[in-house]
């Protein structure tokens, strides 16, 4: 059964719910129910009739490959949870505190009788919260917890260093905490309670020491630890950058050696993740020029070091996928894959199980469905199709990335293989759009959602959608590309995966907002690897209502972002309500644009209208049929000079004002498409509405688009 299946179970009743044969209604309240969790339940259902029998077991720390399996059985007079370890324990109070909360809310005064059997797919289900980059107060840490328990993921990887900032304190290299910690820090004391808070919701914390790049904090420090030149001041930019630690040097194992000695203590869980990702090659590649070695040769005797330092600690590691690429790890290892497919088809000598990221970044703003989508094994390589077809060439500009494609098309048949500056490198299937006009396709990458449209009337020019985002691309007649076999590789297990919530666009306000509710979505396909999607938003509003309810989660997470951008009431009211016509731009589009400004570093404040937007629009997502849509867009046309004079008076809200007259023009393009009538024009006015603008871009454009292909 998925995670948030069970928030609306009562009716239908997914398989893993059984109800007792001959048994009605039976369970109208409980006694006995542990006092951590009444909060969980209605005051009045906590007090009467049956009993909660629970197995007696004893607190433990949670283990990697723990059961956590659970049967939840209500009776007439009895509610029995069986589970054989805590985690299992907490697994099926949860699933009864949604069952409580479903019954609610569908009028119901007590529960069936009925059986839940339930247990993970997966036994890895992480969320990465980096506070390397922007800190986030000790308290939030506590609450995520909350959440993360109520979600089922049972894994908190804690990016603890980065090139920005060292954000652990360290009594055995104090430099750390002065140094490269920017004045902000967690104590040894705190972590502590970290992981014991994280225990009792059956949660193992996984922290991260970021090496070998990413290293610039720690030069700050400790710069004989790194090649030369070491850097001399504090690193506010985002990005990749050559600072490299130096793999000759006996100092660099002793210094770590050191903090694993502190690591241990505070850290329990046997994985210890040692970074690996986004090294600039150059201070590494000097080093093997001298020694007449080659790269690889280096590398390997670096992993070679830190595994024995590993396993003198009792330790193994986990590391991004770069690590795996050209070396063995050391024995037991993990490898975490954040760029793709093609980083999922690695298994290097060493290896044990793999971890999937890649299409779990919550930061990019993707949306909720897309990361359901996303299967953790890598998919076979689709092989090229035999009969004839066209062949085309794809160029494109995607935010600060040139990409490349090479696209066999022939007929409802088509194999795309893309390549970016970026990271990326997958060979694709897309599907084929049928229907009038040049040819289309979608197909899911590591991007994004991607759409493309053809050229038409001759011309080479073409659409590319990421996202919601649009942009003009290039398509040349081609040769037939040449498709290589899926390769064999060696089996290696598949343990899960870690939703990531990188910081760069992300400070203590935005956290709730850009966690929840997606979070959800990688936590369902992290617990069961489900195939329906049918129900997937009903399913993830049942379970965010029951978050909300719990405490887990606040109701209104971006309340005080819209109260720091309108101390007004009326001003806030206003602009919230022109805030549902809009959305951030997802995938990378938000931190290109503070690229090519030059405002993509610390000093940015995230203060923007695009940093209080969740990453869909409800408003889009509840209007559904002709009267609904003509009625809100009606509104909002009146709306719209109100809105004009809300965003002209604010100097901080002004630079988005521009949206405003594209919005207009969607809204008559709407109540043409609703009205039945299609506008010769419209295809291209969708086209050029989805363009950012101070960040955002209007949320209307894809809803649009979906009523125009159904008049197609």
């Amino acid at each position: 059964m998925s995670f948030s299946s069970l928030a609306a179970a009562l009716l239908p009743q997914p398989q893993a719910l059984t109800l007792l044969s001959g048994a009605g209604p039976a369970v109208a309240g409980l006694r006995d129910l542990p006092a951590e969790w009444r909060a969980l339940l209605p005051a009045d259902e906590t007090t009467t009739a049956a009993r909660l029998v629970l197995p007696t077991l004893t607190p433990r720390l949670p283990l990697l490959g723990d059961d956590e399996s659970f049967r939840l059985r209500l009776g007439a007079d009895v509610v029995c949870l069986q589970a054989a370890t805590p985690a299992g324990v907490q697994h099926g109070l949860h699933a009864l505190s949604q069952l409580w909360h479903a019954a609610r809310e569908a009028g119901l005064g007590s529960l069936p009788a009925l059986q839940v059997d339930d247990a993970p797919r997966h036994p890895w289900r992480g969320l990465l919260v980096d506070v390397a980059r922007r800190p986030l107060p000790f308290d939030a840490l506590l609450h995520l917890l909350d959440g993360m328990a109520a979600a089922r993921l049972n894994v908190l990887h804690w990016h603890l260093t980065d090139d920005q900032a060292w954000r652990l304190e360290s009594p055995r290299y104090p430099r750390l905490q002065q140094c490269a910690s920017g004045g902000v820090f967690y104590t040894l004391d705190q972590a502590r309670r970290l992981v014991d808070e994280a225990a009792q919701r059956g949660i193992r914390v996984v922290p991260e020491l970021d090496l070998p790049g990413h290293c610039w904090a720690l030069g700050l420090a400790y710069p004989e630890l790194l090649c030369a030149p070491a850097p001399t001041e504090a690193q506010r930019g985002f990005g990749v950058f050559g600072a490299a630690v130096n793999p000759d040097s006996d100092a660099l194992y002793a210094f770590v050696d050191g903090l694993l000695v502190e690591w241990a203590e505070v850290f329990p869980d046997p994985f210890i993740h040692l970074g690996g990702d986004e090294m600039a090659p150059a201070a590494w590649t000097r080093l093997a020029e001298q020694r007449g070695t080659c790269l690889a040769e280096l590398q390997g005797a670096y992993l070679a070091r830190l595994g024995a330092l590993l396993d003198s600690h009792g330790r193994k590691l986990v590391a991004w996928d770069e690590m795996g690429q050209s070396t063995a790890l050391p024995p037991g290892s993990l490898l975490q894959c954040w760029r793709g497919e093609e980083a999922l088809r690695l298994a290097p000598p060493g290896l044990s199980g793999r971890l999937r990221s890649a299409g779990f970044y919550l930061d990019q703003i993707h949306t909720a469905a897309y990361h359901w989508r996303r299967p953790l094994r890598p998919p076979t390589r689709p092989s090229a199709p035999l009969a004839s077809g066209e062949a085309w060439a794809l160029q494109a500009t995607v935010g600060a990335w040139s990409v490349e494609g090479r696209l066999w098309l022939n007929a409802d048949e088509a194999r795309l293989h893309l390549r970016s500056s970026g990271t990326l490198d997958e060979w694709l299937a897309p599907r084929v759009i049928i229907g009038a006009g040049p040819w289309r396709l979608q197909v899911d990458s590591d991007l994004g959602e991607l759409e493309f449209w053809g050229p038409s009337d001759g011309s080479d020019a073409g659409w590319l959608r990421l996202g919601a985002l649009r942009q003009p691309c290039v398509w040349r007649r081609d040769e037939a590309p040449v498709w290589p076999a899926d390769a064999a590789g060696e089996a290696v297990p598949m343990l899960g995966g870690e939703a990531a919530l990188w910081a760069e666009l992300v400070e203590a306000p935005q956290l709730a907002l850009r966690t929840w509710p997606r979070a959800l979505a990688v936590a369902e396909r992290l617990w069961s690897d489900p195939v329906d999607d049918k129900r997937l938003t009903q399913r993830l509003l049942a379970a965010q209502r029951w978050l909300v309810a719990t405490g887990r989660i606040p109701a209104d997470p971006a309340a005080p972002l819209f109260e720091a951008l309108c101390p007004d009431p009326a001003d806030r009211a206003l602009l919230r309500s022109v805030a549902l016509w809009l959305e951030p731009g997802s995938g990378y589009a938000r931190q290109h644009a503070k690229k090519r400004a030059l405002t993509y570093h610390q000093g940015e404040a995230l203060d923007r209208l695009a940093d209080a937007l969740p990453a869909e629009s409800p408003l889009m997502a509840s209007l559904h049929g002709a009267p609904a849509w003509l009625a809100a867009l009606s509104e909002a046309r009146q709306q719209l000079p109100s809105w004009r004079a809300l965003l002209a008076a604010s100097p901080h809200l002004l630079p988005a004002l521009p949206l405003l007259g594209t919005l207009a023009d969607l809204i008559e393009l709407g109540h043409s498409l609703w009205s039945g009538h299609k506008p010769a024009d419209a295809q291209q006015r969708l086209h050029l509405a989805a363009a950012l603008v101070d960040e955002m871009l209007p949320a209307l454009v894809q809803p649009l688009q979906q009523r125009l292909d159904a008049l197609s």
